[in-house]
């Protein structure tokens, strides 16, 4: 059985604003395309029982995501189809609280079917996450 090369990208940032307030803002699966600006709609649709997302990025690209779980503070999703370069991609986003404030982590496993996977899903991250900078402080 041959092995299977996945690569883990994780960013996060430290928000001053308490988690719960952060996470009604940001945690909704249709949400992202209210903070992110990489994301200029966001619809969140139920196929064969399961809660997914259609995403479109600013230049047109679609991407199909499926919630696989959620909980108080976070919630897990896999993309189902899109046009980057990675398959069995893997995610989940999350706030945790830190001090007074909180920490939005976010992390992928996928495999990179192009040597650009990494670059672009770091910078999808780090591009939301400075949106949420931006908008909480910090």
């Amino acid at each position: 059985m041959p092995h299977t090369v996945r690569d883990r990208i994780q960013r996060w940032v430290l928000l001053p604003t308490p988690p719960e307030k952060v996470w009604a803002e940001i945690g909704g699966f249709g949400a992202i395309a209210d903070w992110h600006p990489g994301v200029t709609s966001a619809e969140v649709v139920e196929i064969e029982g399961e809660v997914h997302r259609h995403l479109r990025a600013p230049d047109g690209g679609l991407t199909l995501e499926r919630l696989i779980e959620t909980g108080r503070l976070h919630y897990t999703y896999e993309i189902v189809e899109s046009h980057l370069p990675l398959a069995e991609h893997r995610a989940t986003l999350s706030c945790v609280a830190e001090g007074g404030g909180c920490h939005v982590f976010w992390s992928a496993m996928f495999e990179p079917t192009d040597e650009s996977a990494d670059d672009i899903v770091s910078a999808f991250y780090e591009d939301g996450l400075r949106a949420l900078r931006e908008r909480y402080g910090g």
